[in-house]
Protein backbone atom coordinates (compact mmCIF):
# COMPACT_ATOMS: atom_id res chain seq x y z
CA UNK A 1 0.00 0.00 0.00
CA UNK A 2 2.84 2.42 0.85
CA UNK A 3 4.53 1.75 -2.49
CA UNK A 4 1.21 2.34 -4.27
CA UNK A 5 0.76 5.69 -2.51
CA UNK A 6 4.29 6.78 -3.44
CA UNK A 7 3.72 5.82 -7.08
CA UNK A 8 0.38 7.66 -7.09
CA UNK A 9 2.06 10.77 -5.68
CA UNK A 10 4.58 10.73 -8.52
CA UNK A 11 1.76 10.42 -11.07
CA UNK A 12 -0.04 13.41 -9.52
CA UNK A 13 3.17 15.48 -9.66
CA UNK A 14 3.70 14.52 -13.28
CA UNK A 15 0.21 15.44 -14.49
CA UNK A 16 0.54 18.67 -16.43
CA UNK A 17 4.22 19.08 -15.57
CA UNK A 18 5.76 17.97 -18.86
CA UNK A 19 5.19 15.71 -21.83
CA UNK A 20 8.06 13.57 -20.59
CA UNK A 21 6.28 12.39 -17.46
CA UNK A 22 4.82 9.27 -19.09
CA UNK A 23 8.27 8.35 -20.36
CA UNK A 24 9.68 8.97 -16.88
CA UNK A 25 7.11 6.68 -15.25
CA UNK A 26 7.80 3.91 -17.75
CA UNK A 27 11.57 4.40 -17.56
CA UNK A 28 11.84 5.35 -21.24
CA UNK A 29 13.24 8.83 -20.54
CA UNK A 30 14.48 11.07 -17.75
CA UNK A 31 12.58 13.88 -16.07
CA UNK A 32 14.21 17.27 -16.69
CA UNK A 33 14.47 20.25 -14.33
CA UNK A 34 16.41 23.52 -14.84
CA UNK A 35 17.20 26.34 -12.42
CA UNK A 36 16.91 30.05 -13.06
CA UNK A 37 20.34 31.64 -13.30
CA UNK A 38 21.08 33.55 -10.09
CA UNK A 39 23.61 36.38 -10.37
CA UNK A 40 24.84 39.38 -8.41
CA UNK A 41 23.35 42.61 -9.77
CA UNK A 42 25.55 45.31 -11.30
CA UNK A 43 24.85 47.80 -8.50
CA UNK A 44 26.06 45.39 -5.80
CA UNK A 45 29.18 44.54 -7.80
CA UNK A 46 30.04 48.19 -8.29
CA UNK A 47 29.50 48.96 -4.60
CA UNK A 48 31.68 46.09 -3.37
CA UNK A 49 34.41 46.08 -6.02
CA UNK A 50 33.77 42.45 -7.01
CA UNK A 51 33.89 41.24 -10.61
CA UNK A 52 32.60 38.12 -12.32
CA UNK A 53 35.42 35.60 -12.61
CA UNK A 54 33.71 32.44 -13.84
CA UNK A 55 30.35 30.94 -14.74
CA UNK A 56 29.26 27.50 -15.84
CA UNK A 57 26.32 25.19 -16.30
CA UNK A 58 26.31 22.22 -13.94
CA UNK A 59 24.44 19.02 -14.71
CA UNK A 60 23.61 16.37 -12.13
CA UNK A 61 22.02 12.99 -12.73
CA UNK A 62 19.94 11.66 -9.82
CA UNK A 63 18.23 8.27 -9.72
CA UNK A 64 15.19 7.75 -7.53
CA UNK A 65 13.00 4.78 -6.73
CA UNK A 66 9.45 4.73 -8.15
CA UNK A 67 7.28 1.73 -7.25
CA UNK A 68 10.39 -0.40 -6.81
CA UNK A 69 12.01 0.75 -10.06
CA UNK A 70 14.90 3.18 -10.60
CA UNK A 71 14.09 6.32 -12.60
CA UNK A 72 16.43 9.09 -13.77
CA UNK A 73 16.09 12.82 -13.07
CA UNK A 74 18.36 15.32 -14.86
CA UNK A 75 19.06 18.57 -13.01
CA UNK A 76 20.58 21.63 -14.74
CA UNK A 77 22.03 24.24 -12.36
CA UNK A 78 24.09 27.40 -12.73
CA UNK A 79 27.24 28.57 -10.96
CA UNK A 80 28.62 32.11 -10.87
CA UNK A 81 31.82 33.08 -9.06
CA UNK A 82 33.04 36.58 -8.27
CA UNK A 83 36.43 37.79 -6.99
CA UNK A 84 37.76 40.99 -5.51
CA UNK A 85 41.34 42.08 -5.97
CA UNK A 86 43.28 42.48 -2.73
CA UNK A 87 46.73 43.85 -2.04
CA UNK A 88 49.59 42.30 -0.12
CA UNK A 89 48.89 44.68 2.74
CA UNK A 90 45.24 43.52 2.80
CA UNK A 91 46.41 39.95 3.24
CA UNK A 92 48.94 40.94 5.88
CA UNK A 93 51.19 38.12 4.64
CA UNK A 94 48.47 35.65 5.64
CA UNK A 95 49.23 33.04 2.95
CA UNK A 96 45.49 32.49 2.51
CA UNK A 97 45.91 31.89 -1.23
CA UNK A 98 47.01 28.32 -0.53
CA UNK A 99 43.65 27.67 1.11
CA UNK A 100 41.68 29.17 -1.77
CA UNK A 101 43.45 26.92 -4.27
CA UNK A 102 42.25 23.85 -2.37
CA UNK A 103 38.56 24.54 -2.96
CA UNK A 104 36.51 21.67 -4.44
CA UNK A 105 36.34 21.97 -8.21
CA UNK A 106 33.85 19.24 -9.12
CA UNK A 107 34.11 17.77 -12.60
CA UNK A 108 35.76 19.13 -15.73
CA UNK A 109 33.85 20.44 -18.75
CA UNK A 110 30.18 21.07 -18.08
CA UNK A 111 30.41 20.01 -14.43
CA UNK A 112 28.43 16.79 -14.85
CA UNK A 113 28.24 14.66 -11.71
CA UNK A 114 25.81 12.15 -10.28
CA UNK A 115 24.35 10.58 -7.19
CA UNK A 116 24.20 11.49 -3.53
CA UNK A 117 27.84 12.59 -3.41
CA UNK A 118 27.40 15.47 -5.84
CA UNK A 119 29.91 18.23 -5.15
CA UNK A 120 29.47 21.97 -5.42
CA UNK A 121 31.86 22.78 -8.31
CA UNK A 122 33.40 26.09 -7.28
CA UNK A 123 36.07 26.24 -9.97
CA UNK A 124 39.73 27.14 -9.52
CA UNK A 125 40.44 30.55 -8.05
CA UNK A 126 43.69 32.37 -7.52
CA UNK A 127 41.97 35.05 -5.43
CA UNK A 128 41.79 34.62 -1.66
CA UNK A 129 38.58 36.69 -1.59
CA UNK A 130 35.74 35.02 -3.48
CA UNK A 131 31.95 34.87 -3.64
CA UNK A 132 30.06 32.04 -5.37
CA UNK A 133 26.37 31.48 -5.98
CA UNK A 134 25.05 28.09 -7.05
CA UNK A 135 21.39 27.87 -8.18
CA UNK A 136 19.88 24.42 -8.62
CA UNK A 137 16.30 23.49 -9.51
CA UNK A 138 14.11 22.80 -6.49
CA UNK A 139 13.03 19.56 -8.12
CA UNK A 140 10.43 17.58 -6.20
CA UNK A 141 9.03 14.19 -7.09
CA UNK A 142 6.31 12.73 -4.91
CA UNK A 143 6.60 15.78 -2.62
CA UNK A 144 10.28 15.22 -1.82
CA UNK A 145 13.33 17.14 -3.04
CA UNK A 146 15.51 15.03 -5.32
CA UNK A 147 18.62 17.24 -5.33
CA UNK A 148 21.22 15.77 -2.94
CA UNK A 149 22.66 19.17 -1.94
CA UNK A 150 19.31 20.39 -0.59
CA UNK A 151 19.67 17.94 2.32
CA UNK A 152 23.16 19.02 3.41
CA UNK A 153 23.73 21.32 6.40
CA UNK A 154 25.57 24.62 6.07
CA UNK A 155 28.47 23.19 8.08
CA UNK A 156 28.80 20.26 5.68
CA UNK A 157 28.68 22.71 2.77
CA UNK A 158 31.41 24.81 4.39
CA UNK A 159 33.63 21.75 4.78
CA UNK A 160 33.07 20.81 1.13
CA UNK A 161 33.92 24.33 0.07
CA UNK A 162 37.14 24.38 2.07
CA UNK A 163 37.96 20.78 1.14
CA UNK A 164 40.16 20.68 4.20
CA UNK A 165 42.01 17.62 5.37
CA UNK A 166 44.11 19.51 7.91
CA UNK A 167 42.98 22.16 10.32
CA UNK A 168 39.52 22.61 11.80
CA UNK A 169 36.23 24.30 10.95
CA UNK A 170 34.39 26.05 13.78
CA UNK A 171 30.92 27.65 13.74
CA UNK A 172 31.05 31.38 14.50
CA UNK A 173 27.41 32.51 14.29
CA UNK A 174 24.36 33.32 12.17
CA UNK A 175 22.93 36.54 10.82
CA UNK A 176 20.00 37.46 8.55
CA UNK A 177 20.17 39.13 5.14
CA UNK A 178 17.21 40.02 2.91
CA UNK A 179 17.68 38.43 -0.50
CA UNK A 180 15.46 37.32 -3.39
CA UNK A 181 12.29 38.28 -1.56
CA UNK A 182 12.97 36.66 1.80
CA UNK A 183 14.97 36.73 5.03
CA UNK A 184 17.99 34.43 4.57
CA UNK A 185 20.16 32.96 7.29
CA UNK A 186 23.89 33.33 6.64
CA UNK A 187 26.21 31.12 8.71
CA UNK A 188 29.86 31.98 9.34
CA UNK A 189 32.56 29.38 10.00
CA UNK A 190 36.20 29.87 10.90
CA UNK A 191 38.86 27.72 9.33
CA UNK A 192 41.87 27.34 11.59
CA UNK A 193 45.05 26.22 9.87
CA UNK A 194 47.36 23.55 11.20
CA UNK A 195 50.17 26.01 11.88
CA UNK A 196 52.10 25.26 8.68
CA UNK A 197 53.00 27.88 6.10
CA UNK A 198 50.46 26.37 3.68
CA UNK A 199 47.29 27.21 5.60
CA UNK A 200 46.06 29.99 7.79
CA UNK A 201 42.90 31.22 9.49
CA UNK A 202 40.05 32.17 7.21
CA UNK A 203 36.31 32.78 7.32
CA UNK A 204 33.68 31.20 5.11
CA UNK A 205 30.09 32.45 4.91
CA UNK A 206 27.40 30.02 3.74
CA UNK A 207 23.70 30.47 3.00
CA UNK A 208 21.33 27.91 1.51
CA UNK A 209 17.68 28.72 0.91
CA UNK A 210 14.57 27.82 -1.07
CA UNK A 211 13.22 30.51 -3.40
CA UNK A 212 10.27 28.40 -4.52
CA UNK A 213 11.34 27.17 -7.94
CA UNK A 214 15.05 27.08 -7.09
CA UNK A 215 17.41 26.19 -4.26
CA UNK A 216 20.25 28.69 -3.91
CA UNK A 217 23.58 28.10 -2.16
CA UNK A 218 25.95 31.01 -1.48
CA UNK A 219 29.62 30.71 -0.48
CA UNK A 220 32.05 33.46 0.37
CA UNK A 221 35.60 33.02 1.66
CA UNK A 222 38.34 35.37 2.78
CA UNK A 223 41.28 35.55 5.20
CA UNK A 224 40.24 36.25 8.78
CA UNK A 225 42.49 39.33 8.77
CA UNK A 226 40.20 41.00 6.21
CA UNK A 227 36.82 42.40 7.32
CA UNK A 228 34.66 41.35 4.38
CA UNK A 229 31.26 40.76 5.99
CA UNK A 230 29.63 44.03 4.90
CA UNK A 231 30.62 43.47 1.28
CA UNK A 232 29.40 39.85 1.40
CA UNK A 233 26.03 40.89 2.82
CA UNK A 234 25.71 43.50 0.05
CA UNK A 235 26.40 40.80 -2.57
CA UNK A 236 23.82 38.45 -1.04
CA UNK A 237 21.24 41.24 -0.88
CA UNK A 238 22.04 42.07 -4.50
CA UNK A 239 21.26 38.61 -5.90
CA UNK A 240 18.96 38.64 -8.93
CA UNK A 241 17.26 36.11 -11.20
CA UNK A 242 16.98 38.07 -14.46
CA UNK A 243 15.02 35.42 -16.37
CA UNK A 244 12.67 34.41 -13.54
Amino acid sequence: MASYRRALAVVVVCVGLSAGCLGFLTGAQALEFSANETVVGDAALEETGYQEAHNQTVRNVVRIGVAGQQRQVNLTSSLYRYNRSVTASDLNASGFGALADNASTGQAGDGTSSGENADVPLGNTSSPVSFSVFAMPNARVGGQSVHPLSRISTEQLARRFLSTGAGSVRFEGNRTVTSLGGQRTVSTFRFEGNGSSEATDGLVHVASFDTGSDYVIVFAAHPAVIDEQERIDTLIAGLEQPAA
